[in-house]
């Protein structure tokens, strides 16, 4: 395996409403991680076995990124959602097989035209704050839905609740995607009218938040009224830390009792005492290119980086391994929908790249800046080996770091950039979730990328409810992407979860999630 580069930091990505569940197999720890390391173009969740679980306890996780809003109506980031994800519950919610299983609603029938969904409300479900849940109060979170423009809810025609345990919504046209959406976040009745929930979340989830230090750390308790099964651990802090070395060294000493790492960082912890747990991160990392910026206006251009750049050097040199070829906009964690036959459309071929580009009239090549959020040691580790790859065909690429608040506000936001390295989840478990954002208006199109085939294919596999013809639909539209090279698709970065010998269990979902439920200590 070729000399890996910085070490880095746990992987960024963000949410593709600015991670959908897969299943896994056991392991032990160090098996996990070689077959990880090992295979960089398979799927594959891998956790350690680790002893017999014990009730109660306490779990402090270090995360590299500063989580602000927990607002799950407006925040922005993956890493926030990975956190609330123990907070909050919907109607339904999507269990590690990437079934949609009955949550707040104890269950739900669906009309045969597929417009009319009828919920009936689990009893005796409690917010943190002690209250029952109540059609109110699930009116008022689908309405707040609506307005926050939550995917999926514009397309909501009625919302009634004809007796107080039941809720019918009407759709203005089939979805299939709608069990996903519904697993957006049930929230008391006006608790949320001036975004009070982005500091004082109240959901009905396993944990409650009961302190939230700012820039320093937040705390989550176990919900001893939680309506399912509940948490092992008492509480789990959320320390906030600067770097990636930070997080390593706080670890080492004791300080931190867990963390997500990505491949350089695994391979500096000791295996002898921690656990090693491998799934995907369920995000697509690409080079993004701006589809209205020159010369990555000319899909020709597109198509002649795309085959400079090596995603299994990036994977072996920058990720040790720990990650899955793409290809595509699209996840393998979605099994059924993941085109596997795009993976290899791009092999480096530099002589191909440098005839596309003398064709687009770049013979001499060219020279563009990629802007980089500093924070993710992982993407600037990949754009120096992108800047050597692309060297080889005559492209300068020139780094430019910046502070994740810029990079939302520049890049993302305002789309001021030629382009950036990322990661992009899904808010819920469907294709539409990494796919709806190539739609040419999509607020969240922020590569700016346009076409009326794509455009044409997606409305129809959205609006398919077939779910063959879902499958083939999506395809078709990984397929438009990959052949336009909307931008280069390089890996599913796995999502690796450390943490000491003294405490076992994992749950992998294809969503950017961490499951702190399932976290226990070791008798």
């Amino acid at each position: 395996m070729k000399k890996k580069l910085l070490t880095a930091v746990v992987l960024g990505t963000l949410s593709a409403s600015l991670a959908a569940c897969g299943s896994g197999a056991s392991t032990t720890a160090t098996t996990a991680a070689t077959a990880a390391a090992e295979g960089s173009t398979a799927s594959a969740t891998q956790s350690a076995d680790t002893g017999t679980p014990a009730q109660g306890g306490s779990f402090i996780y270090g995360l590299a990124t500063e989580v602000d809003n927990l607002d799950p109506f407006a925040s922005t980031t993956a890493d926030a959602r990975s956190i609330y994800f123990n907070i909050y519950e919907g109607l339904l919610k999507c269990n590690e097989d990437g079934n949609f299983q009955p949550a707040i609603a104890s269950d739900y029938q669906v009309s045969d035209d597929g417009l009319t969904y009828t919920f009936t409300l689990r009893d005796n479900v409690l917010f943190h704050n002690g209250n029952p849940v109540t059609t109110d109060d699930v009116l008022y979170s689908i309405q707040l839905a609506i307005d926050s423009k939550i995917t999926g809810y514009d397309n909501i025609d009625t919302f009634t609740a004809p007796d107080d345990k039941t809720i019918v919504i009407t759709l203005k046209t089939p979805d299939g995607d709608f069990p996903a959406e519904v697993c957006q976040a049930i929230v008391p009745k006006d608790s949320d009218n001036n975004g009070e929930l982005a500091t004082a979340p109240i959901g009905t989830g396993p944990y409650e938040l009961t302190d939230f230090a700012v820039q320093d750390h937040l705390t989550l308790t176990r919900n001893d009224n939680y309506w399912g099964t509940p948490a092992y651990l008492d509480t789990v802090t959320v320390k906030f830390i600067d770097s990636s070395a930070d997080l390593l060294v706080n670890y080492q000493s004791g300080a931190i009792d867990g963390f997500v790492a990505n491949g350089a960082i695994t391979e500096q912890v000791d295996k002898s005492t921690s656990v090693i747990n491998v799934g995907n991160s369920n995000a697509v990392q690409m080079l993004a290119l701006n589809n209205t910026a020159a010369p990555f206006d000319n899909p020709v251009v597109r198509q002649a980086v795309s085959y400079a750049v090596d995603s299994d050097e990036i994977i072996d040199t920058a990720c040790y391994g720990y990650g899955v070829k793409l290809g595509t906009a699209m996840i393998p964690g979605l099994k059924d929908y993941f085109d596997d036959s795009l993976t290899d459309t791009y092999d480096v071929d530099d002589d191909k790249a440098k005839e596309l580009l003398a064709d687009a009239g770049y013979a001499d090549g060219f020279t563009f800046t990629v802007k980089v959020p500093s924070v993710y040691q992982v993407h600037l580790d990949t754009a120096q080996i992108i800047v050597n790859e692309l060297a080889k065909v005559g492209i300068t690429m020139n780094i430019e770091q910046v502070d994740w608040a810029t990079w939302l506000e520049n890049v993302y936001t305002n789309r001021d950039y030629e382009a950036t390295i990322i990661s992009v989840d899904g808010s819920i478990a469907s294709p539409t979730s990494f796919l709806s954002r190539y739609v040419s208006d999509a607020g969240n199109n922020f590569v700016n990328y346009s076409s009326a085939d794509f455009d044409a294919a997606y409305e129809s596999a959205a609006s398919a409810l077939s779910q063959d013809d879902r499958i083939a639909g999506f395809k078709k539209c990984e397929q438009i992407l990959t052949q336009d090279a909307a931008s280069v698709y390089i890996q599913d970065i796995s999502n690796i979860l450390v943490y000491t010998d003294r405490f076992g269990g994992f749950a992998s979902y294809p969503l950017y999630a961490t499951d702190f439920a399932a976290i226990y200590q070791v008798q």
